[in-house]
Order: structure tokens, then C-alpha cells, then sequence
């Protein structure tokens, strides 16, 4: 007798434990940390929008669809997509946050999503921010209770190109290409030329030099161009330098640059000439000088050597302040 009541003890027991996996809340329920503000966590995510909510898609695995105004990091065949949201069992957020129609700025897949094989909404941290008009509301940094606003093409800047500083040491062959990423979306280039190398700077997805405004633009070989005759002791010894002068830009280049660059400022719609204070404003964002190392020369026609070898180091920084 005794035997058979600890065996139904050890059967409802089972039950039990059985009934308590199956609800949500109480068995696999999420538990995570806040992880911090936008601009703390949104990096970790792979893939950043700016959308608008179409409907809720209620049921065991909700969900909600947006169709995508802008992708602001990260890649998207298609204008339209499914967003996993909370259901008891993973860290997300519960959809009825997000009515229809509402837009929002969406970091996707970020620490604690357990997105599988679709994207997701983690609530591990501030990964959305609400988009009115041209403000975007949220909490952008540490402080969980302190909700703010922010002008939205001044948070797309701070998202898009914090600070930065990067250092870079190299050496290129004659006729080769260099190629150095800095920054998070930007390359340092080496472009040959006949007798050196032309200093560029691009931005991924861009093929706009962003550092072409470096002055002088006019009367003067510019620093950005590396050529052998400027390595010379005496460069009137080539006869076909540029603008016959008497002496090329030394050992160390100062170059600017900025993502305005073909767009706001000198782009293709600007009739006008650029201006000192367009000029002003590509310095502000971002500054480099490179430094000439070591370097082979070879002979060249009229007395202008090309350079076979050279060793150089950048130092570059930029970025918008927060």
C-alpha cells in the first residue's frame, strides 16, 4: 500500500513538472539586463531600418509587418518585412507598443533577440526609437528613465559616423593599389599614377573621392598627389612637373575630408564654386596628414623619376560629435 501511494505521488509530480514547462511565464520565461541606450547597443545589431508598422500578426509566434523606408546599416533585398516579437518565451518586446502606422527606428537581431532564421526585436536594451516628423524620441545613452528627442538628421549623422581616430602604417609598390578600411565605413586608397599616387578617400557603396576638396584646389600641386619629382632635392629637374613649380609638397600631407562630399557640398546639382566655408565644413568632419617614410626612385622621362617603392603612415580622425 505504501508503494502504490509513493508511486501516484511520483505521477502527479511528473504532471506537474510537465504542466509548468508548458507555460511560458513560469518555465522559459526571458531574463536579460538592459544593455544600455541606442547608441550603446545599436552597433551590435546587424541590421539598423527606419520603418513604418503595417499591421500586428497576432497568434503563438507574433509578429509584425514594416515596410522599410531607409536602411540605415546592413543589407535588404526587399522594401517589405516580418518582425518577430514578444511571446512570454524570448526577450522581446510586446507588438501592442507598435500600432499601425506608427514609425520607428528598428535595430534588429541585437543581443538577446533569439531571432532563428528570421529578424527580431530584442527588449535587452533601447533598440527602437520612435521617428516624429523630424525628431526621433528615445532613450539614446545609459540613463533608462530619461527619454529625449533629437533632430533626425543629426541622430542619422551620430549613428552613421561617430568619432573616430585611426592610424595606419603601409607600404605600396609601384603600379599597385592600396587599400586601408578606417572609421567603420570609410577606405584610405592609394590610387597609381603614371609617376606615384593619388591619395583618396571613399565611403563603402560610394565612389565619390571625399577628400578632393583638400586645398589648394588651384595653382599648386595639391597633397594628395604623390609624385617623384617631388621627392627630388631640386624638382626643377623635371621639366614637366605640374604648374612649373619650384618646390612640391613635403614629406608630410594634410588632407580633409567628409561624407557631404558629393552630396550637400560640390555635389553634381552645384553650379557654384565650392566655399571657404563649404571647405571649412569638410575639415570640421574629418582631418588626416600622411607621412613619407622611405622610397625607391627610378628614372623617369625629362629628368621626373617614378617612384618604385614607398613606406608612409596617416593618421586620420573625424566624425560627428554626440
Amino acid at each position: 500500500m505504501v508503494l502504490i501511494l509513493k508511486g501516484v505521488k511520483t505521477i502527479r509530480g511528473l504532471l506537474l513538472a510537465g504542466s509548468l514547462a508548458l507555460v511560458p511565464n513560469l518555465a522559459d520565461a526571458c531574463s536579460c539586463a538592459w544593455l544600455g541606450g541606442f547608441f550603446q547597443v545599436a552597433p551590435q545589431a546587424p541590421l539598423i531600418i527606419i520603418g513604418d508598422i503595417l499591421r500586428h500578426e497576432p497568434g503563438p509566434a507574433p509578429a509584425m509587418a514594416v515596410w522599410v523606408r531607409e536602411v540605415l546599416k546592413g543589407g535588404l533585398l526587399d522594401s517589405g518585412m516580418r518582425i518577430q516579437m514578444g511571446d512570454g518565451l524570448h526577450c522581446r518586446p510586446s507588438m501592442e507598443d507598435f500600432p499601425p502606422g506608427s514609425h520607428w527606428v528598428l535595430a534588429l537581431n541585437g543581443p538577446g533577440a533569439k531571432p532563428g532564421q528570421g529578424w527580431a526585436l530584442s527588449h535587452c536594451g533601447e533598440f527602437w526609437l520612435r521617428v516624429e516628423g523630424d525628431q526621433v524620441w528615445g532613450r539614446f545613452t545609459g540613463d533608462r528613465d530619461a527619454t529625449q528627442a533629437m533632430p533626425l538628421e543629426a541622430f542619422r549623422n551620430q549613428l552613421l559616423y561617430p568619432r573616430f581616430t585611426s592610424r595606419i602604417k603601409g607600404r605600396v609598390e609601384g603600379g599597385q593599389t592600396y587599400r586601408h578600411p578606417f572609421g567603420g565605413r570609410f577606405e584610405l586608397i592609394l590610387a597609381p599614377r603614371a609617376a606615384g599616387w593619388e591619395l583618396l578617400v571613399q565611403e563603402y557603396g560610394r565612389e565619390e573621392n571625399l577628400a578632393r576638396l583638400t586645398p589648394p584646389l588651384h595653382a599648386l600641386p595639391n597633397p594628395r598627389e604623390i609624385e617623384g619629382w617631388q621627392l627630388l632635392p631640386d624638382p626643377r629637374g623635371c621639366a614637366d612637373r605640374p604648374y612649373q613649380a619650384e618646390a612640391g609638397p613635403g614629406s608630410s600631407r594634410a588632407f580633409i575630408f567628409s561624407p557631404e562630399v558629393g552630396r550637400r557640398i560640390a555635389g553634381p546639382l552645384m553650379a557654384a564654386a565650392v566655399t571657404p566655408e563649404e571647405i571649412a565644413t569638410v575639415a570640421a568632419f574629418g582631418r588626416g596628414t600622411l607621412e613619407i617614410g622611405d622610397y625607391g626612385l627610378a628614372e623617369g622621362e625629362g629628368g621626373c623619376p617614378i617612384i618604385q617603392w614607398l613606406t608612409f603612415s596617416v593618421q586620420v580622425e573625424g566624425g560627428y560629435d554626440p
